[in-house]
């Protein structure tokens, strides 16, 4: 899909799902530049993909293109880290043609990533690389107000930097992140969310391992690297009848040879 835009690189995908179909977007690279733009795909079954390419180009890089829909409207939280900044854009075709709607926040923060959790939306975002930050707000449109404490976590490569969207998962709250301890792009973590509140937040592992890590055959696509997750939930009829129905996971990950 690559070679037909001009793309020799991909990474960060996330997706959503508009009457029936999936669309998956993710920073592209493309030859000779050295910054990225947001292309996307489009897929009735999660096998067969359609690329649709470039949504998104601005004068600076793009990535981690966290989409989300609220009110009947599409929007796209990409990371502009060069530029100081949190912008949101907003469909006017989706997915194909985005506006510049506000600029959440400012300062060099990357990866952020939103969730709604207790009434409240609640925003994790990298800064300075390996600092982390909070902040919350009634909307997600903002306006954002930072967590009390400066930093929820301090200075660590394999800890802070957000990894994905987060996710509720068997009654709990979950968080990526990603694992650079030896390289970027090595692994990713998952914590589970034990307290946040507008002056507490605390966390512990969900696991002891990595929840995502290469291959180490560098011949496969994630040979070396995987530091980013999209997870969602299904429904799966189980038990007689159909009756009954569990939740399982998949997800939209990157990964690198």
């Amino acid at each position: 899909m690559l070679a037909q835009c001009d793309g020799i690189g991909a990474a960060d995908p996330f997706a959503i799902q508009r009457n029936g179909t999936w669309y998956l977007f993710f920073e592209m690279f493309r030859a000779n530049s050295a910054k990225a733009v947001i292309a996307a795909a489009t897929s009735q079954d999660l096998v067969h993909w359609e690329l649709v390419g470039t949504v998104l180009e601005t004068p600076h890089h793009l990535s981690y293109p966290f989409v989300f829909e609220h009110e009947g409207e599409y929007y796209l939280m990409p990371e502009s880290k060069s530029v100081r900044r949190v912008d949101l854009y907003r469909a006017v075709e989706f997915p194909t043609r985005w506006v510049l709607d506000r600029t959440l926040l400012r300062g060099r923060l990357m990866d952020c990533s939103m969730v709604h959790h207790q009434g409240r939306y609640w925003m994790f975002a990298g800064w300075h690389s390996y600092w982390l930050k909070l902040f919350f707000a009634s909307s997600p449109l903002g306006p954002w107000t930072r967590h009390w404490m400066p930093m929820i976590r301090n200075y660590s490569k394999s800890s802070t930097r957000p990894g994905g969207r987060p996710i509720h998962w068997q009654n709990q709250l979950i968080r990526f992140s990603q694992d650079n301890t030896d390289y970027y792009g090595q692994q990713l973590r998952a914590w589970t969310v034990t307290q946040m509140n507008r002056l507490w937040y605390s966390e512990q592992p969900y696991s002891d391992k990595p929840i995502l890590h290469g291959s180490g055959v560098l011949s496969d696509w994630n040979g070396r690297c995987m530091h980013h997750i999209d997870p969602f939930t299904i429904e799966q009829p189980s038990g007689i009848g159909n009756a009954k129905v569990s939740k399982e996971l998949f997800a939209f990950v990157d990964g690198c040879p």
